[in-house]
């Protein structure tokens, strides 16, 4: 049996960008038209993988399953921002159309779903790191605007991993060892 040990570790996040999604691609490889998210708070960005779904299958002589299947387990990438500016505010929550410059609207009709790339790389640690490739996401956020003096408003992302658009099988999530 192989050895299953290395010395890639996931500690830190180096910087996150979100950016459009590409149909029918891996992964949207042109990053220059990724924006950065900045003055995200620290250990806050986490991806979570959850258990598989299960279905048990029982046959009527057997009191225990004759046959379990595995579903997909969701994904999902969550992180929060200490950025209160007009810019983050309306990316993160919608506005208004009517907003102006330094004045943030919140909407008054529906906002949808907002569907981007995301890419994410660790920090470096013994010269090695992980770069996350999400080619689709179901970006949302949410907002605790604190007036305390010992803690700052923060918005909250959470991005759940979809499946692409593509008509060949194309993973949802990418996690590059560098």
């Amino acid at each position: 049996m192989s050895d299953k040990k290395s010395h890639i570790r996931l500690v830190g996040l180096e910087y996150l960008q979100f950016g459009p999604v590409t149909a029918g691609q891996n992964f949207n490889s042109t990053v220059a038209s990724f924006s950065t998210i900045g003055n995200v708070v620290p250990d806050s960005a986490h991806l979570i993988i959850e258990e598989r779904t299960e279905t048990e299958l029982y046959v009527e002589e057997e009191d225990t399953p004759d046959i379990v299947i595995l579903g997909p387990a969701k994904k999902s990438l969550e992180f929060a921002v200490r950025d209160m500016g007009t810019n983050m505010l309306v990316y993160a929550l919608g506005a208004n159309s009517t907003t102006t410059a330094g004045i943030y609207r919140a909407p008054v009709a529906s906002v949808v779903f907002n569907e981007l790339s995301v890419y994410a790389r660790s920090k470096d640690i013994n010269g090695k790191y992980l770069i996350i490739q999400i080619p689709k996401a179901s970006v949302k956020a949410s907002g605790d605007l604190r007036f305390a003096r010992t803690e700052s408003g923060t918005l909250t992302f959470t991005c759940n991993v979809l499946m692409p658009s593509s008509s060949t099988a194309i993973s949802p999530l990418g996690i590059l060892q560098v």
